[in-house]
């Protein structure tokens, strides 16, 4: 007879071996609904089983005008934004509870416990968990500049990439249950380096400077995007752009219930950016390789 612990087990590999399933890692709140919301709301409306993990508290971010009072809780803020969003998206959330470091300069990276200063072995330890226990086909995560150089993104890649390649093996974290697991495909996030040339054109159109954007005027968009052989996934978002917006829309402090770009109208912002891009880290792309969908060619028996 089975000792409950294997039947539990046993139930939770039945579950995600019939069941295609995507991990997606990122760093802040609303990063899941800025970044790939279309993408995950595109899966977890076809079946796909989706798992969004958030590394930090989001507690050192910027808050837009009439949310200055909420500054001392905006952690707790934060936290109901991103659970109503992630609901909207139709995903599963999980959280590692690291806290907020704030971007290049801030005051909150020498924060002994910022996320950015953490021991990496310790944060690929609790991806590493998730992987053994949710047994994902596939894995997403920031790529190694973060998007725009965020340090918290950036350390949101590094420990997930190691948790990716650690999970299967066997002698990796061995003190951490259930068995080894090794998803099947990595991919990374990437703004498309056309999607930036226009948006420079839009910017300095309009008088503005493209080297110091966001509201902190500490993105510098010149530096950004990658290169459209980079980009080895295409993920037509389309239908599914109205429910990236409501679940954005949710983080209300971070400016999300407006948009970027107010000015042009909604019908060509949603035929613009009716896609969303990714870098197929593993297995390593062919040249020339570009698929629509990050489950091509992933068996979901494990």
């Amino acid at each position: 007879m089975l000792a409950a612990a294997d039947v539990d087990r046993e139930d939770s590999e039945k579950r995600y071996m019939t069941k295609p399933t995507l991990l997606v890692v990122v760093a802040h709140p609303d990063d899941e609904s800025f970044g790939p919301g279309g993408t995950i709301a595109r899966y977890a409306q076809n079946g796909t089983d989706v798992h969004v993990v958030i590394a930090t508290d989001g507690a050192a971010g910027s808050v837009v005008e009439g949310y200055e009072d909420a500054r001392e809780r905006l952690a707790e803020v934060r936290k109901e934004e991103l659970e109503a969003a992630v609901a909207i998206l139709g995903a599963e959330l999980h959280k590692l509870g690291y806290r907020d470091s704030g971007y290049i300069g801030d005051p909150a990276n020498e924060h002994p416990d910022a996320f950015m200063n953490i021991d990496e072995a310790d944060g690929a330890r609790k991806i590493v968990k998730l992987i053994r226990e949710i047994r994902p086909q596939v894995v997403v995560t920031h790529d190694e500049t973060g998007g725009y150089y965020h340090p918290d993104h950036i350390m949101t890649h590094k420990i997930t990439k190691a948790a990716f390649h650690a999970a299967g093996d066997a002698e990796a974290f061995p003190e951490i249950g259930p068995a080894p697991y090794q998803p099947q495909k990595l991919y990374y996030t990437a703004i498309p380096g056309r999607w930036l040339k226009m948006m420079l054109w839009m910017i300095r159109l309009r008088g503005g400077d493209p080297t110091k954007m966001g509201r902190n005027n500490d993105i510098d968009f010149t530096k950004l995007g990658r290169p459209n052989n980079d980009l080895h996934a295409h993920i037509n978002i389309y239908p599914y752009w109205e429910t990236k917006r409501a679940a954005s829309a949710k983080h209300q402090s971070q400016g999300g219930g407006g948009r970027m770009l107010s000015w042009m109208p909604v019908w060509l912002e949603k035929r613009l950016f009716s896609k969303e891009y990714f870098i197929r880290a593993y297995p390593p792309p062919r040249n020339g390789v570009q698929e629509d969908d990050l489950f091509a060619g992933v068996g979901v028996d494990g």
